[in-house]
């Protein structure tokens, strides 16, 4: 098997973790229980930061040697769009950021501040899924399109 092989087996798993995570983080966020917020909160918060951590390595394998140069390699002239995407991965991390703390300061009687964050991470959710997508089209298009001339 080849090095990029391995290494795309390694994105696409990377991949499949951050889906799994993001949904179980979209199933918790749903419903917040009236009792045991302390746990609930506790649980939350783990629960974040694997999402959080994932989605910062898969983010980095992609810019690293994933996608992004390939892309590049095969079309140059959509660089503003991988640019696009590129910065787009600075903002869900700086989103990230802001929620992992916003969750890390929830204590039980934050009622107003968990519905907060509960919103906080549906959205983030939400950009990301909105961001997988436009990745997705991207490849898509760059490697189902024939690169030569159409006579």
């Amino acid at each position: 098997m080849k090095t990029s092989d391995n290494f795309a087996d390694r994105i696409r798993a990377e991949n499949e973790r951050v889906i799994e995570l993001a949904d179980a983080l979209r199933r918790r966020v749903a419903v917040v229980p009236r009792n045991n917020l302390a746990v609930w909160i506790r649980e939350t918060q783990g629960q974040f930061e694997k999402f959080r951590a994932h989605k910062i390595k898969h983010m980095a394998l992609e810019e690293g040697d994933g996608y992004m140069a390939s892309v590049l390699e095969q079309r140059p002239t959509l660089a503003p769009q991988v640019d696009a995407l590129k910065h787009e991965h600075a903002e869900l991390v700086r989103i990230m950021d802001g929620v992992h703390k916003a969750v890390g300061d929830l204590m039980p009687n934050d009622k107003l501040s968990v519905r907060d964050c509960c919103d906080r991470v549906r959205n983030l959710l939400s950009y990301v899924e909105h961001h997988e997508n436009a990745e997705n089209m991207l490849v898509t298009f760059v490697f189902t399109h024939d690169v030569g001339t159409h006579d």
